[in-house]
């Protein structure tokens, strides 16, 4: 009887979080300062990977991540960088051996947190859930398109 309940418990808490990974859209969020309205993938790729350390005019990109295993995190890894979370750790070791790692993304426990550090550094740049988006931080398009509008790609649980 006992092991029932803890299966009820575990199948209720975890609903929540399905229905959060079915293909919530994950908007790109940057400081409202930051005059950036539109990013393609590619750009936003490299901004993810390092690649492209600063935005048009100079200021420096900080990218702020959620931690591994995140369902965010492994969205952004999956869609903008076409990687996995393994693959991922490999390209940023390699980066730091050969010395090409000097912007390493910010990692942040939560939504609030992403949504903090974006609204406080000048150049950051983050993923939010849509339903996660206030006044504070600004969404910019990807490829012309916006999170909610009905041809985003970036979504949780692709």
């Amino acid at each position: 009887m006992r092991k029932l309940m803890y299966l009820c418990i575990a199948v209720a808490l975890s609903v929540p979080l399905i229905a959060f990974a079915a293909g919530s859209d994950l908007a790109v969020v940057v400081n409202k300062a930051n005059p950036t309205s539109n990013l393609t993938k590619s750009e936003l790729r490299k901004l993810v990977l390092g690649e492209q350390e600063s935005w048009p005019g100079g200021m420096k990109a900080t990218v702020i991540l959620r931690a591994q295993g995140n369902p965010e995190r492994v969205a952004v890894l999956k869609v903008v960088c076409r990687m996995s979370e393994d693959e991922y750790i490999q390209h940023s070791m390699h980066a730091d051996f050969v010395g090409a790692a000097s912007n390493a993304p910010k990692i942040v426990s939560s939504a609030a947190a992403v949504r903090q550090m974006v609204s406080t550094v000048p150049g950051a740049i983050g993923f939010l859930p849509l339903s996660e988006v206030n006044d504070t931080v600004k969404v910019v398009s990807v490829e012309g398109v916006s999170a909610g509008e009905p041809d985003y790609k970036i979504k949780v649980g692709q």
